[in-house]
């Protein structure tokens, strides 16, 4: 299932801007904000661990100029809250553990919210709300 999400996300991320810097956990930058995220970023990230992190950057690319409820010096946490809250869940969301914390077609609420941050699920949710270009059109 990591290889599923980890191939998503470097489909999503592949050729859009980084919306914020990205960096590895020496301090090193693997992508600065505006930059055009390539196949070499990517790798970078990957290596590093920090996948995750340039495929929400690229998400917060695209959310920018879009919900007003994002604001420029947001931290990371507080761009994926705002991005997911109020949206409708698109696929099941599992806690590591097998647990179900979200139903697709559930709307994200600020319990939701709160929960996944807690449990360290932001990032799925994220997925799970179908950022632009995160879902095929088989999964709608």
């Amino acid at each position: 299932m990591k290889e599923f999400y980890e191939q998503r996300e470097i489909e999503y991320s592949r050729g859009r801007l980084a919306g914020h810097d990205v960096l590895d956990d020496e301090g090193n930058v693997i992508v600065t904000e505006g930059e055009i995220i390539t196949d070499d970023i990517i790798e970078e990230a990957k290596k590093k661990g920090k996948l995750h992190e340039l495929m929400l950057s690229a998400v917060a690319a695209e959310v920018a100029l879009g919900p007003p409820e994002i604001q420029p010096g947001m931290n990371l946490e507080e761009q994926m809250e705002a991005f997911v809250r109020g949206k409708i869940v698109g696929r099941d969301v599992f806690d590591w553990q097998g647990n179900l914390i979200a139903k697709a077609g559930s709307e994200v609420t600020d319990e939701l919210v709160n929960m996944a941050a807690d449990k360290g699920l932001l990032q799925e949710l994220v997925l799970a709300v179908g950022a632009p270009g995160i879902h095929s059109k088989e999964e709608k």
